[in-house]
């Protein structure tokens, strides 16, 4: 299907093509609504690189939520340079969690001297309050974190920043299904035939789900089991009591 439909406008023609419909704004509508239904789909196109992707702490301690941010993956730390030139430590493998916990936390761990017995790797968590990130332990002003997520992408028809049309994005390249089963679902919702419309809703969750299954075999999503058993020290001996 890839090979069929390679920019916007052979999407438009496939569609038009396939319903027998010359209504170029009203397929152009369908297509919009289905990049709706798949705002939130986890392609390997859309991973950022966590090389590059790199979110600097303000005097806060608190990293700006990036524009492009969609979902993220896992936010780490990667330590500090050691005497012979490798990171000595120690790595922090970031857990999010809700704004309302980031907050309280925070204030139960200021009654805490410096944490003690912390192994070269350990768990942070992460959490968004207001337009920011804000981390446990509290990072300090101009502090590196990696940021591994999905980011969101262009959707077609809308105008880049030089004012041309966007004819191709992430989704479009790896994902054409998504697309083609999405925009016929919505067509026929409008043309008032559920049956029709019921199918192809089916068609797109199916692909969906085959999306996820592949996906899930080589994200890294939440955590690794073997960090959290084997470095996560246990909370009384992270902290000493003043």
């Amino acid at each position: 299907m890839s090979t069929e439909i390679a920019d916007a406008n052979a999407l438009v023609a496939f569609i038009e093509d396939f319903t027998g419909s010359s209504n170029n704004d009203e397929i152009k509508r369908c297509i919009y609504l289905a990049e709706l239904m798949m705002r939130n789909i986890e392609l390997p196109a859309l991973r950022t690189d966590p090389t590059v992707t790199i979110g600097v702490a303000n005097e806060s301690g608190a990293i700006p939520i990036p524009a492009d941010m969609n979902k993220p993956i896992v936010f780490y730390n990667q330590g500090q340079p050691g005497q012979s030139g490798n990171l000595a430590g120690p790595w922090i493998v970031y857990d999010r969690i809700g704004d309302r916990d980031i907050i309280t936390e925070e204030l139960i761990q200021n009654l805490y001297l410096t944490p003690v017995n912390i192994p070269q790797v350990y768990r942070g968590k992460f959490g968004e309050v207001g337009q920011y990130y804000e981390f446990l332990p509290k990072l300090g002003e101009g502090a590196q974190i990696n940021l591994y997520y999905y980011h969101t992408w262009a959707v077609l028809f809308s105008l880049d920043t030089e004012g041309n049309p966007i004819l191709t994005n992430e989704v479009l390249q790896s994902w054409p299904e998504g697309y083609v089963y999405g925009t016929l679902h919505n067509y026929y919702l409008k043309r008032k035939m559920p049956e029709d419309a019921a199918y192809w809703r089916q068609k797109f969750d199916d692909s969906w789900e085959t999306v996820e299954d592949q996906n899930n075999k080589g994200k890294w999503s939440g955590g690794h089991n073997r960090l959290t058993s084997i470095f996560q020290p246990r909370r009384d001996r992270r902290y000493t009591a003043r």
